[in-house]
C-alpha cells in the first residue's frame, strides 16, 4: 500500500470519528450508537471509537452493553483511563460489585489523579455502600469518610483551575448538591450554562448541556423546598 493511500485512510478514519461525535454531541445518541457500532466491526480496534461507544451506552444506561465495550476500550489501550472509569461506571451499581467498580475508579485515577469527573464516581459509589443496610457501621463510616475525602478534592481542584469549563462547573455543582451546599451549587449551574455557551461549537455536548439544565430546575425546586 503507497503512502498516500495510508495517508488517505488515516485521514478517512479521523474523519469518521469526528463525524460520529459531532452527531453524539447534538444529542442524537442512539443513531450515533447504531453507527458507531457499525464502523467499530471495520475498526475494532480503534480506541477513540470504543470509548465513544461507552459515552452513548453509558447516556443510555445500558450498563451491560457498556461494561462489554469498557472491556474492549481497556483490551485496546491499556493506559487510556477512560475505559476503566466506564468499566466502573457500568458495575457500581451492581450488588456485590461496588468494591470491583471502586478498583476500576481508582485504576483510572492512578493514570489520571486529578480527573473530577472520576472522583466524584468514587465518591458515588462509597455513598452507595454507606447507605448499605447491611453493611456493619464501622465499615459503612469508612465508605462516608472516603466519599467525603473525594467530594473536598473536587471541590479544591476545580476552584483552583484557572479556565474550568462547563463540565469542570457541572461537577462541581453536582457535588455541591451532594455535600448539601444548594446555593454554591445555583452559583455554579449559571456558572456551567455561561461556559458552555463561551465554548467552541465543536465542543458543545448538548447531551452534557440538558443534563445542566435538568440538574438547575432541580436545584431551584430544593431551594425552594428550604424556604417554604
Amino acid at each position: 500500500m503507497s503512502k498516500e493511500v495510508k495517508a488517505k485512510k488515516k485521514v478517512t478514519k479521523g474523519d469518521t470519528y469526528e463525524t460520529l461525535k459531532a452527531l453524539y454531541y447534538s444529542g442524537k445518541v442512539k443513531p450515533s450508537l447504531n453507527k458507531i457500532l457499525v464502523e467499530l466491526e471495520n475498526d475494532s480496534k480503534n480506541p477513540d471509537l470504543a470509548l465513544l461507544a461507552c459515552k452513548c451506552l453509558a447516556r443510555a444506561k445500558n450498563f451491560e452493553g457498556l461494561s462489554s465495550y469498557a472491556d474492549l476500550s481497556i483490551k485496546i489501550a491499556p493506559k487510556n483511563a477512560e475505559g476503566y472509569f466506564y468499566k466502573g461506571v457500568a458495575i457500581q451499581h451492581i450488588k456485590g460489585k461496588e468494591q470491583e467498580a471502586l478498583k476500576n475508579f481508582n485504576k483510572a485515577l492512578t493514570l489520571e489523579p486529578d480527573n473530577p469527573v472520576f472522583l466524584k464516581s468514587k465518591a458515588n459509589t462509597h455513598l452507595l455502600l454507606y447507605k448499605d443496610y447491611h453493611l456493619p457501621i464501622k465499615f459503612a463510616e469508612k465508605h462516608r469518610l472516603k466519599a467525603e475525602e473525594s467530594l473536598l478534592k473536587i471541590i479544591e481542584l476545580i476552584e483552583q483551575k484557572k479556565n474550568p469549563d462547563y463540565i469542570d462547573f457541572l461537577t462541581i455543582a453536582e457535588v455541591s448538591i451532594m455535600a448539601e451546599r444548594t446555593l454554591d451549587a445555583k452559583r455554579y449551574f449559571i456558572k456551567a450554562v455561561k461556559a458552555f455557551n463561551a465554548s467552541d461549537e465543536s465542543e458543545q455536548d448538548m447531551n452534557i448541556y440538558k443534563d445542566i439544565i435538568k440538574a438547575q430546575k432541580a436545584c431551584i425546586k430544593l431551594m425552594e423546598k428550604f424556604t417554604e
